[in-house]
């Protein structure tokens, strides 16, 4: 490339610009895959937000819920789909994905489908929809117990509330 004296940054632009598709082209051709623990950072991020599993029952209004334990299961299921499908990770996010498909099969999946309008709502129906929210708290609280070990991470205090119980406090 010949040098311009009337523009000396067109030689800086023109090897910028290899410099750029170099990248480019190398980030083409390489499948990213997010570490395992990148990945379980994501889900304890997001579990946090999700008022569904800690919040106290009289908080809660049944049709939301069902969204948002839809909306879980959906994210649990693209989290699988970017997982070795053998390890440990895609196991606790299949165990997460069907235990929010076992609350959504008992307290109903979508408008007009969910058993009881409100959380006043009293009677069996009331009964078997908080008694699938408290097993869909259990089975995600254990899974996730499990990722905060595996990963060494932290949670927020509310979420902490699905966890089980530490049985070293239990000691006499």
């Amino acid at each position: 490339m010949a040098h311009d004296p009337k523009n000396p940054f067109i030689e800086s632009v023109h090897a910028d610009k290899a410099v750029i598709a170099q990248v480019a082209n190398f980030y083409q051709s390489t499948n990213w895959v997010p570490k395992e623990s990148e990945i379980a950072a994501e889900i304890v991020t997001e579990l946090e937000n999700r008022r569904v599993l800690y919040n106290d029952y009289e908080l809660e209004i049944p049709a939301h819920v069902v969204q948002s334990v839809l909306d879980m299961r959906d994210f649990f299921h693209n989290k699988l789909l970017v997982t070795r499908k053998e390890g440990a990770l895609a196991s606790h996010l299949r165990v997460m994905r069907a235990a929010c498909r076992k609350f959504l099969n008992t307290a109903g999946d979508g408008p007009g489908r969910v058993i009881i309008d409100t959380s006043f709502d009293r009677g069996p129906s009331s009964w078997t929809f908080f008694t699938a929210l408290g097993e869909l708290r259990s089975a995600i609280g254990v899974s996730l117990s499990l990722l905060l070990a595996a990963y060494d991470l932290t949670v927020e205090p509310e979420l902490a509330r699905i966890l089980p119980a530490d049985p070293v406090g239990d000691r006499l």
